[in-house]
């Protein structure tokens, strides 16, 4: 009876450790969530060092080739324009041009929600390999095309900042989609110099310059995008092959413990449904067509600008590139301060703010121009990095990814109609409208801005949840 008893009072003592061992833990928790104690991880601070760099080296790099190529190929139109495309397919009669600048941004639209609805499903890796390698195909096909219409249907076909966003804390992610972004400015600023290089090849086995911009460029897509097949890795829970064990589940933990979504949820239709009814999604995506618009307007009718303002083909040409290069200067900065003082919004506003003042004020002088591009690339990342810090689930993040994006299209569609063929080299409609839109971004950032400073002074004074979390907070 007395070993009974013992026995009993054993279990009881347990039961009575083990929840309290319980108890601890769900403390400990709470307490990293809210921000009271700094997260504990199974490798030290110069180890964890070491695999965030592993990370940056595996991921960067390639996503902003890979996104750099796919934004040349985009944007190579304006320079095979002043290299014979217009006399070759008859670009100068009526709305030629426009339309077959505006047909790409109509299916990019349509099928952004459905490409980030594949992604997760797919892997990111097949997914963009697939996409890139499509991409390149097609503009292949662009070099052959003998007429307007059929580059119109070449167009409609061609149509990774969410992988990023998924790998990093959020006031990471600024500097690395600055960095990201970095890629795409720079080899813009060689793109024009190497789309002259390719026209040299003018008469190549009978075909024109302007089809070498082209068939080289889609070439060299189609290889980089199979080559980023086999280095992407899709998300943290799938790094098996990339990362040791207590790596991989260090860069789960220290995601958990920032934003609580380093797991995947499945994307449905009806979480897509319920995150479309969250007004912000359609803030950023207003922000990111303001900053895109002026983006387009600049990659498709500058070198038509230089050429009004009597520069020839090639010097208009290779007068497009060395915007790009304080432009790259000022994206890495701009990234760089706003992951160190952890604010988004006030920087975003500075920049959009000397976009408009630049364009406006100076039409369309070069300087215009040089200053408008500097100020202009940091806008890009800048969003999309606000946009991630405040969101916390994948789901979530997939779908404010993408309609982000067709903001950013939309913006492609309005600088290829506001900027008039007939109102060359001055682009009166074209500069007004990219101010007016760019104030209405201003004040939409600084309104919502206010609203996540007072919902955070509400949960601090309240410790109340934001998004399902305690001691999570909004980035301004």
């Amino acid at each position: 009876m007395a070993s009974i008893l013992a026995s009993s009072k054993d279990d009881e003592s347990v039961k009575k450790e083990d929840l309290e061992l319980v108890h601890l833990e769900e403390q400990e928790l709470s307490q990293r969530k809210s921000g009271n104690e700094s997260p504990v991880y199974d490798i030290d601070e110069a180890h964890q060092k070491r695999v965030i760099r592993r990370v940056d080296l595996r991921l960067l790099p390639i996503l902003g080739i890979m996104y750099s190529i796919s934004l040349i190929d985009r944007t190579n139109l304006g320079l095979a324009f002043v290299a014979g495309m217009e006399e070759d397919l008859e670009l100068d009669i009526g709305n030629r041009y426009t339309i077959v600048v505006m047909v790409f941004f109509v299916a990019y639209i349509i099928f952004e929600i459905p490409s980030n609805f594949i992604l997760p499903r797919a892997g990111a890796a097949n997914w963009l390999a697939f996409l890139g390698l499509s991409f390149g195909v097609i503009l292949i096909g662009m070099g052959f095309t003998k007429s307007w219409t059929t580059m119109v249907a070449c167009r409609v076909l061609l149509g990774c900042t969410y992988l990023i966003t998924c790998w990093y804390t959020r006031f990471e992610v600024g500097k690395r989609l600055a960095t990201f972004w970095l890629v795409s400015v720079v080899l813009n600023a060689f793109a024009a110099i190497f789309a002259y290089a390719l026209t040299l090849l003018d008469g190549t086995y009978g075909l024109n310059g302007w089809r070498w911009i082209f068939i080289v460029e889609g070439a060299i897509t189609s290889g980089i995008c199979l080559i980023g097949w086999f280095i992407i890795i899709d998300f943290p829970t799938q790094a098996d092959t990339f990362l040791k064990p207590e790596e991989k589940q260090f860069i789960i933990a220290r995601i958990n413990n920032d934003s609580g979504d380093a797991e995947e949820d499945p994307i449905t239709m009806e979480r897509v449904l319920h995150h479309l009814k969250d007004w912000k999604l359609y803030v950023w995506a207003f922000n990111l067509m303001a900053s895109t618009l002026p983006g387009y307007a600049y990659s498709y009718f500058k070198t038509v600008i230089l050429m009004g303002m009597g520069f020839s083909n090639t010097q208009s040409q290779l007068l497009s590139a060395p915007p790009y290069i304080i432009a790259a200067l000022f994206t890495y900065l701009g990234g760089w301060f706003t992951d160190k003082y952890q604010i988004r919004g006030p920087v975003i506003v500075i920049h959009q703010l000397l976009t408009a003042l630049m364009g406006g004020a100076s039409g369309a002088r070069y300087f215009g121009i040089f200053m408008g591009v500097g100020f202009l690339q940091f806008c890009i990342p800048g969003v999309l990095a606000f946009q991630a810090n405040n969101i916390t689930s994948h789901s979530k993040r997939g779908v404010a990814s993408a309609t982000c994006l067709i903001g950013g299209g939309l913006g492609g569609i309005i600088a290829s109609v506001a900027f008039k063929s007939d109102e060359s080299p001055h682009y009166t409609t074209g500069i007004w409208v990219t101010f007016g839109f760019s104030m209405a971004s201003i004040f939409l950032t600084l309104m919502m801005d206010f609203y996540f400073w007072k919902t955070n002074k509400k949960a601090r004074e309240t410790n109340g949840q934001i998004e399902g979390m305690t001691g999570w907070y909004y980035t301004l």
